[in-house]
């Protein structure tokens, strides 16, 4: 493993840019080749001050901490009295519902600027999020109000996942409690294979899960499990992860959505679910010490390193990872993964795997 300073840098002052030009102090969603930049996504902001704070650990630069203070502060602007955030920024919806998954990927953010801060305004700002999630939750552990098509869904893990954060810092059980019924309610869409029914975007979307979305879905139960030391979780996540991990050995390319086979027609890669696979295999070789989960991580952020040198020739894009690969999809088939766009998340999430990448090699 090699140090990754530069790329690091590079996506890094690339998601800087994103939050300068919305104004705000959120993220701009993306830069699109079609249309520019989007506005502030309030859901992708909420887990980037995640991907801020460890920068600010990294590179002992307070500068990182300030902007994710910024992104904290633009996440208070859009809160509802509920405790649910928005979907949408006023300036694309004046009038914005609160949704349960926006809300869940805020209260990762959130709780560690409290626990980094110690600022009572994140701590009440995510104590309400996490009530607001708690009295809206089906009695089976799953969400449908306030959610994308009024449909639960698989990767509502990372929901219970950021229920969980709240939960280590004030210890109200309500939290873990939820948290754990949802986290067991998803595994009983965990299919022998690891595949995860009832885990696709809603419609007009394509209705196979897409890597990013199976990947939330692992996510969730990761973090969970080894936040709660619960072997079950991990276990659930290592039984997810595999497949695709095989299947990206073997053809050395994962497309960009899998059906219950684990099989695929697709010709374009979610390099947003690329990067989730890449993190977590790494955090799997952490724990496992399973060399195959390092030597797909590896190759994994070499490909997704080699991509993201290809938008030096324009500033706007320059250090951000795009959305599809090639960047223009399946044309022929008119299908993709935000096509033509360079994503905050995509690079939030390539940011994160290479983080852990540096972390694991100071510790080996």
């Amino acid at each position: 493993m090699n140090n990754d300073y530069s790329n690091i840098k590079k996506a890094l002052s690339w998601l800087e840019m994103a939050q300068d030009h919305s104004g705000d102090g959120g993220v701009a969603a993306w830069y699109s080749l079609i249309g520019g930049w989007a506005p502030s996504y309030i859901e992708t902001t909420g887990y980037i001050i995640n991907t801020f704070l460890e920068a600010a650990r990294f590179f002992n630069d307070q500068q990182y901490l300030v902007r994710a203070k910024r992104m904290g502060d633009f996440l208070l602007k859009m809160q509802h009295s509920s405790g649910g955030f928005r979907t949408h920024v006023p300036s694309v919806k004046k009038v914005s519902p609160p949704t349960v998954f926006n809300t869940g990927q805020d209260l990762l953010g959130l709780s560690e600027l409290y626990t980094v801060t110690k600022e009572q305004k994140y701590l009440r700002s995510f104590t309400k999020a996490a009530d607001f999630l708690v009295n809206i939750q089906n009695n089976d552990g799953s969400w449908t109000k306030n959610t994308y098509g009024n449909q639960s869904h698989v990767y509502h893990t990372r929901v219970a996942w950021g229920l969980l954060t709240c939960w280590q810092i004030n210890h109200n059980d309500r939290y873990r409690q939820a948290a754990v019924k949802n986290l067991q309610w998803a595994l009983r869409h965990q299919q022998p294979n690891g595949w995860f029914s009832n885990n696709q975007l809603p419609p007009p979307n394509i209705q196979l899960p897409y890597t990013h979305t199976i990947s939330y879905a692992v996510e969730g139960l990761l973090w969970s499990g080894v936040l709660l030391s619960n072997e079950k979780y991990i276990k659930a996540a290592i039984k997810g992860t595999l497949p695709p991990l095989h299947y990206y050995l073997s053809h050395h390319f994962i497309p960009g959505t899998f059906d219950k086979d684990w099989r695929s027609t697709d010709t374009y890669s979610c390099l947003t679910g690329d990067a989730q696979l890449a993190l977590m295999w790494l955090k799997l070789y952490e724990l496992t010490k399973l060399d195959v989960f390092k030597i797909g991580s590896t190759k994994m952020l070499a490909s997704l390193s080699s991509i993201q040198n290809c938008s030096w020739h324009f500033m706007l894009t320059t250090g951000a990872i795009p959305g599809s690969w090639p960047i223009w999809g399946d044309v022929y088939h008119n299908k993709g993964y935000c096509r033509l766009a360079y994503l905050n998340w995509a690079t939030k999430f390539y940011l994160d795997a290479l983080f852990l990448k540096n972390q694991l090699i100071k510790s080996e």
